[in-house]
């Protein structure tokens, strides 16, 4: 127990070996932890111990609660059960729970009528227990919660615990009737400065001892935060309440360091090793995960429309604006305007990842620290969600842009569009994925992104012709380069063009008669195929690239290398 500020929830997530640092925070961990005298490696942690977030974002809003713990089932326990015992547990522990009444009821979100917040919290612990942990932890598990929930979820725990588990929870403030629940207390002051850790029902005498005895009309919790909060309203009560505060901080520092220690049966040094929780094999796994995704996204319209609608509604729009193309003169600039339209694509595969990947990728992260599956599994399925929303809005963009718009009426042109259309929407994607798997924040990875979006789109396409050795080389990274190269190719191909009698020269000539002028004028004019074949690969390498960083990111120490790379490097200069 402690304040706002007592580094309750950091201690938690290193008791859980979940304490990474990011871009702008370094973690530094001092003291030691062990299992009955043993020190645990990662994966004895994670086998051992679950962990029950702050929040509940890990459970997806389209599943029920039953089917929520059914996959979650066969995803944690062990692949020698049959699926019929892993539903079966799954149904134990939703009667434990009380969950049986919203069993069949969507989990639900903003956006999606679902069950309530504390029907949430249990259907989160439901999750973590299916494994049966030796230990649980519990970040501010009634947080949010009316007091008649919060008692209701207290009462849970302590049947959890009275069946030979060890259960931490880090609680900011709590009822009396709750308070009577717990067994051995931590109090916590601002800035993780221990003031008492000992039995619970043995902490108010040992304030009594110091002058500071609780009335037995007071509720204890109320008591102790008090007595260890600092006031910071009023300059007076600040100076006393902070004396006070390092007052008590010194006091147990001076305490003896032969205090009682309880041994939990959790298992011997010996039997750590065979405690460890092995990821089940990717056949197992993917097809778990694959359909689970499936089903939530099926039964939320909104997404499969930011899936498809953007595209093909750009589409139409592009067709209102230029369709149908002429042949004369002016016609070039609108078939180079129309190339260029394709560079917005880009846009919009970043932005149907930032509608549907954020989310995704939350859910992937829990579940990834409780060693549910592999990196591999979440972006194969990811990918394969995705791919079949973007060829069919493609489709039918090609076949806008070749027949509608008249590009060029053939099938082959239409092929071409809607290729170039997918690989750039796919690009985007992909590069969604990375700022996003970079940057927590959407907003933030949408700013940054945005901005080399915005240069790919002056380099890639007609806008900027000349641009400095430097800068082109940078060009070559952009889908959008050899997507405009092989379109203006193949859309001006044996194409003719017409003027008026006042637009032609002296010589009695138009001044671009044939696509070829055309290409040649704009420096076009190169190989299709290469293009269209580099636009493919450039397609591919994105979502590796995707990957790569993905599976670098989830190290445990990343930003910490990064940030020591960067020291390295301005000691150097």
């Amino acid at each position: 127990m402690g304040p706002s500020g007592s580094g309750k929830t950091s201690l938690l997530c290193s008791l859980a070996g979940r304490l990474k640092g990011s871009f702008g925070i370094r973690y530094r961990i001092g003291g030691e932890m062990f299992y009955n005298g043993a020190a645990p490696s990662e994966n004895v942690i994670r086998s051992v111990t679950s962990f029950v977030t702050q929040d509940d974002d890990a459970l997806m809003p389209s599943l029920t609660v039953r089917e929520s713990l059914q996959f979650a089932a066969g995803l944690r326990l062990p692949s020698w059960m049959s699926k019929e015992e892993k539903n079966r547990r799954a149904e134990e522990i939703l009667l434990k729970m009380g969950l049986k009444d919203c069993a069949n009821s969507l989990i639900g979100s903003d956006l999606i009528k679902g069950i309530s917040g504390g029907e949430k919290r249990r259907a989160t612990i439901a999750i973590q227990i299916l494994t049966d942990p030796k230990i649980l932890l519990l970040d501010e598990p009634t947080s949010g919660l009316d007091a008649f929930t919060a008692t209701s979820i207290i009462e849970v725990l302590q049947g959890l615990a009275a069946e030979w588990r060890t259960l931490i929870l880090t609680i900011h403030q709590s009822r009396s009737d709750i308070f009577r629940y717990f067994h051995n207390i931590l109090l916590l002051s601002r800035g993780g400065h221990p003031v008492y850790a000992g039995k619970g029902a043995e902490m108010l005498s040992y304030f009594g001892q110091l002058g500071y005895p609780c009335s037995k009309t007071t509720n204890p919790a109320d008591f102790v935060l008090d007595l260890i909060t600092v006031d910071l309203q009023e300059i007076t009560r600040e100076t006393a309440t902070r004396s006070r505060v390092q007052c008590l901080i010194s006091n147990w520092a001076e305490m003896p360091a032969e205090l009682t220690r309880q041994t939990s049966t959790i298992a011997t040094p010996e039997q750590l090793g065979s405690l460890m929780r092995q990821i089940n094999s990717f056949h197992v796994i993917f097809p778990l995960v694959l359909r689970r995704s499936l089903i939530n996204l099926r039964r939320q319209p909104p997404l499969i429309a930011a899936r498809t609608m953007q595209v093909v509604g750009m589409s139409i729009i592009i067709s209102l604006f230029f369709a149908p193309l002429r042949n004369d003169y002016e016609a070039v600039q609108s078939r180079m305007g129309i190339l260029q339209q394709f560079a917005a694509l880009y846009f919009v595969g970043m932005l149907q990842n930032i509608a549907i990947y954020p989310n995704e990728r939350d859910v992937f992260y829990r579940e990834q620290e409780d060693n549910c599956y592999s990196i591999e599994a979440f972006v194969i399925q990811y990918t394969i969600l995705e791919v079949p929303f973007e060829i069919a809005s493609s489709l039918v963009f090609g076949a806008l842009m070749a027949f509608a718009i008249g590009m060029q009426r053939t099938v082959e042109m239409f092929l071409i569009a809607a290729f170039n259309c997918f690989c750039i929407v796919n690009c985007g994607e992909s590069l969604g994925i990375m700022f996003c798997t970079l940057f927590s924040h959407a907003g933030f990875s949408v700013n940054i992104t945005s901005i080399l979006l915005s240069i790919a789109n002056i380099l890639g396409g007609v806008m900027s012709l000349n641009i400095p050795a430097v800068i082109q080389a940078f060009n070559h990274l952009s889908p959008i380069k050899y997507a405009v190269a092989n379109l203006a190719s193949y859309s001006m191909a044996n194409h003719h063009f017409t003027c008026s009698d006042s637009q032609r020269m002296p010589s009695g000539n138009c001044p671009i008669e044939t696509g070829e002028q055309a290409l040649k004028l704009y420096n076009l004019d190169k190989n299709p195929e290469m293009n269209l074949m580099a636009l493919g690969v450039c397609t591919i390498v994105y979502r590796v690239v995707a990957y790569g960083l993905l599976k670098v990111a989830r190290s445990y120490g990343f930003w910490e290398r990064v940030k020591v790379l960067f020291r390295r490097q301005r000691e150097g200069d």
